[in-house]
């Protein structure tokens, strides 16, 4: 794999302004990983009150993950063109709107307005709109990220950036825990406040990072299988369909495992997701840093970790010990993110990076495509089959970057 070395380091990133404003694209991250968590945390004991079997609560989340993997290279190419600011915002304003909608339409579930198909297909509806809009954010975030980092930064960069992702996934869960007890929707309505203060804050203070070329320059779609990022995008796809299928049936493993009502269901989710992505934040904010860990690297060493973890769930004796299991999944996922992250970005030249994060931000939305579907069809069947999935999948791919780590170290020798 080619790692380009011409990354320039935007003078702006040196000044206090330019600290502050990336500060904010962090919070922009924050604030969508916040309300996409608190979603993924409280759907399964949502659409059980309201009456969707395992497979239909799978196949929103499929439904609205399919349009954010067609949008994002999309997104990432007009933040070439465009700049990022205006693609940020868009994606920003219309995560908001769409996230109000989503929790608006449960909620007249809930009081019995709606049913049925019918509320399941304005749910479904809900959450297209957002992703179609949403999309647009990430890629945008993480291009600003590269153009505002070194070459040398890239991985401290991108890790910052998904440690901003999983510090919202703490938050949420744990937003969760502590007002689902006052109502299911309450923590949706605080997470589409959150968004919307970050959209407004990013109006007032972001400022558009200078170009290393011009944004009218005509630019080529990118291959997805081009070589020099094709295996980061492939590590990116299996590592987030291993996930998903995990976290979209998580829910239902605990409350029927352990018999619990729609609100303690919540409430252990919430405490096992913030236990995974606290420790997720540690690996992308200190690890991938401190340990100066390439790329490939990070990822051979979180993959196993998944492996192990994925196991592990099965012998899950209590809700402590799952917690502590889902910790160790945690950790593992967030040693891969920064490391595909990086290395694709690495992997193009300057005037490419908004079309390689977009891309590269697809990669988490493809896993969700197939992988809620697979996961919840594969528990109908039996509640262990999605975690050994999991794992099967895990194996080859391990194997796979191990193979690629050794050929990489070779060419540096």
């Amino acid at each position: 794999m080619l790692i380009c070395n011409t990354m320039m380091t935007s003078d702006l990133a040196k000044t206090p302004a330019s600290r502050f404003a990336t500060q904010l694209v962090m919070f922009s991250v924050l604030a969508t990983g916040i309300g996409q968590s608190m979603t993924f945390t409280l759907l399964a004991p949502l659409g059980r009150e309201v009456g969707f079997a395992e497979i239909q609560v799978g196949l929103i989340i499929s439904c609205s993950s399919l349009v954010f993997t067609l949008a994002s290279p999309f997104w990432g190419r007009k933040s070439d063109l465009w700049g990022r600011k205006p693609v940020l915002l868009l994606g920003m304003a219309g995560y908001t709107v769409g996230a109000a909608l989503f929790a608006a339409v449960f909620t007249f579930g809930l009081r019995g307005l709606l049913s049925g198909m019918t509320l399941y297909l304005l749910v479904i509806s809900a959450r297209v709109l957002m992703a179609s809009l949403m999309s647009a954010a990430p890629s945008a975030a993480a291009a600003y990220i590269a153009d505002t980092t070194s070459a040398a930064q890239r991985v401290a960069g991108m890790g910052r950036l998904g440690a901003a992702r999983t510090l919202g996934a703490i938050l949420g869960p744990a937003t969760c825990g502590i007002l689902a007890a006052i109502g299911l929707l309450t923590p949706l309505y605080i997470g589409v406040a959150i968004a919307l203060t970050s959209t407004i804050l990013l109006v007032i203070v972001l400022q558009e990072p200078t170009p290393s070329t011009p944004r009218s320059t005509p630019r080529l779609k990118l291959k997805f299988f081009d070589k020099r990022y094709f295996p980061y995008i492939l590590v990116g796809f299996l590592t987030f369909l291993s996930f998903s299928m995990v976290s979209q049936t998580i829910g239902f493993y605990i409350q029927d495992r352990f018999v619990l009502d729609g609100k303690d269901t919540a409430q252990a989710i919430g405490t096992g997701m913030m236990c995974a992505a606290s420790m997720s934040f540690f690996a992308q904010a200190v690890l991938a840093g401190r340990l100066k860990m390439n790329p490939v690297r990070l990822m051979a060493v979180g993959l196993p970790i998944m492996m192990v973890s994925y196991g592990l769930l099965l012998f899950a004796g209590s809700i402590a010990v799952l917690v502590v299991f889902l910790g160790g999944l945690g950790l593992g996922v967030g040693m891969v993110s920064p490391g595909f992250t990086a290395g694709a970005s690495l992997a193009v030249g300057p005037d490419e990076q908004g079309a390689v994060s977009g891309l590269v931000s697809a990669c988490p939305a493809a896993g969700f495509v197939l992988g809620p579907i697979l996961g919840t069809s594969l528990y109908q069947v039996d509640h262990t089959l999605p975690y050994l999935c999991a794992l099967l999948l895990m194996l080859p791919l391990t194997l796979y970057v191990w193979r690629f780590a050794r050929v990489e170290r070779s060419r540096r020798l």
